[in-house]
């Protein structure tokens, strides 16, 4: 067979065609050429810069070709891929080279590469792991310590030819080598009789190549039986291979025990399987995100908070689909908790609103319990009020929304406005005089704390008329906490040296 009919090296005679840079032929008028070049020039001076380095890049991948597939004897495609699909590794040769060679220098950058690679060997197993999809900061803790060579292990390439012969993407190969590795050690046969163990399952081929790349552990020790519990299960209820390799991500990683778990869990819980069937349709996630996990943590959650029975956490499920993924889901409900925990609402009540208003809860997220307080200008009792005698008030109150204060309770309001005028009379103001209209208010806050604020200047040793004649000039100081004036004094005094007068 010729040269020129063999396909392999058909193949790599037109790679190289296409990426080999020649330099520009003259025909008829030089001085056209000389044109063109100046408009291209004026036209795009980036894109006339950028040309030759991506051609230096292709010509590094030719000279890298030749090295792996004729000089280190790797399979064809093997060093095809290494060559091409290694790019950190192909930028860290060329800066090695300490060259920044123009597109004119294309015979020259082959002849540096080749040169430099036999004169200094590199580790094949960084742009072999490249090339399998993985990054230089995922795959550097994988390069063996004692191997510089492909070959120097005995049957990493042997199960590669398998997984890629099997119908699985190089790509996505590096998956599997990061997440079980020592899958690719396997002597001969081992791994070709594993799949076939699974194919006799019943399993079909194109399924299978998406669950190893899911799951590489179930080709790790014995059969995933657990895999088998799931299919079958599933399989009863009228989803089929296709329906669950389209709701598997090959960004995750499934357990296929907690997702038995889960699917054995909601099954108990939905008596009628029609009704389970509907919701694993409309809801997938259920099982599959988190390998179920979330799903198991929002029913201990919500049991534990009073949702015992079958009807409330099958009517919690029903209204998810809504949901955008239930990890957030759980993190909201566990922050809301938190809030109605932080302003002392009794556990009975809480679990009353999770009980009847979950559905919703996990949906957003609420503000910080301070930001609460500061905005409704309430305390922690009318706050948890509020909250009892309507729940869905909390839907005003998440991120994004703006909170307005909570309207002024009729009886509150009259009882802290006669505690406040009472404070202001005995301070010396004249009742339905324009002062005391002023000082109603310039002197902010409840009755109640105006008094306690007042009480503490005068335990410090201060005259009572003096501290009048004090909150009279100053009223904002009265608006400062207890504990904020207390710091502030013992500073002035103990600190600075001030007399307390």
């Amino acid at each position: 067979m010729s040269l020129l009919r063999n396909p392999r090296f058909t193949s790599l005679f037109n790679w190289v065609s296409q990426v080999s840079v020649f330099k520009p032929q003259l025909s008829g008028n030089s001085r056209s050429l000389a044109t063109r070049r100046t408009a291209g020039a004026e036209v795009s001076g980036e894109k006339r810069s950028a040309r030759p380095r991506n051609e230096i890049r292709k010509m590094a991948q030719v000279a890298m070709f030749d090295y792996f597939h004729h000089n280190r004897g790797l399979q064809f495609l093997v060093a095809e891929s290494m060559s091409k699909n290694a790019p950190f590794f192909n930028d860290n040769l060329l800066k090695k080279l300490n060259g920044d060679f123009d597109a004119d220098a294309g015979d020259e950058l082959v002849r540096s590469i080749t040169r430099f690679l036999l004169f200094h060997p590199v580790n094949e197993f960084e742009p072999f792991l490249e090339s399998l999809g993985l990054k230089p900061s995922e795959y550097c803790h994988l390069i063996p310590c004692d191997k510089m060579f492909l070959n120097e292990d005995a049957f990493l390439l042997e199960n590669y030819h398998v997984f890629w012969n099997y119908g699985i993407e190089r790509k996505k190969m590096g998956k599997i080598f990061k997440e079980g590795r020592e899958v690719f050690g396997y002597e001969t046969g081992v791994l070709a009789s594993k799949i076939q163990a699974y194919e006799d399952l019943g399993f079909s081929k194109l399924f299978l190549s998406k669950v190893f790349v899911c799951s590489p552990s179930i080709l790790i020790g014995d059969m995933n039986v657990e895999l088998a519990k799931v299919m079958g299960m599933l399989r009863t209820m009228g989803f089929g291979f296709d329906w669950v390799a389209e709701n598997l991500s090959e960004e995750a990683t499934y357990d296929w025990s907690s997702m038995h778990r889960c699917l054995s869990f909601l099954r108990d819980m939905f008596v009628d399987e029609s009704e389970l069937r509907e919701i694993i349709r409309m809801q997938p996630r259920l099982i599959f995100e988190n390998s179920g996990e979330w799903t198991l943590i929002l029913a201990g959650f919500e049991t534990k908070l009073g949702s015992s029975s079958r009807s409330e956490l099958s009517s919690l499920f029903q209204k998810l689909p809504e949901i955008p993924g239930l990890g957030k889901c759980v993190s909201n409900l566990r922050h809301c908790y938190l809030f109605l925990k932080e302003i002392e609402m009794e556990a009975v009540e809480i679990g009353k609103v999770f009980r009847s208003h979950s559905w919703w809860l996990c949906v957003s997220r609420l503000k910080q319990t301070s930001t609460f307080l500061n905005v409704l200008k309430c305390g922690k009792r009318r706050l948890c009020q509020v909250i009892q005698d309507n729940p869905e008030e909390m839907k005003k109150w998440s991120i994004g929304s703006k909170v307005h204060p909570l309207p002024r309770s009729g009886v509150d309001f009259r009882k802290s406005k006669t505690m406040k005028i009472q404070f202001l009379l005995d301070l010396g103001y004249k009742e339905n005089s324009k002062e005391m209209e002023r000082a109603l208010k310039n002197f902010r806050g409840r009755g109640s704390e105006l008094e306690k604020r007042f009480s503490f200047f005068v335990s410090l040793g201060l005259d009572e008329e003096v501290v009048k004649d004090m909150v009279k000039a100053s009223p904002d100081v009265l608006t400062q906490a207890s504990d904020v004036l207390e710091t502030k004094v013992k500073y002035l005094v103990e600190e600075l040296g001030y007399p307390l007068s």
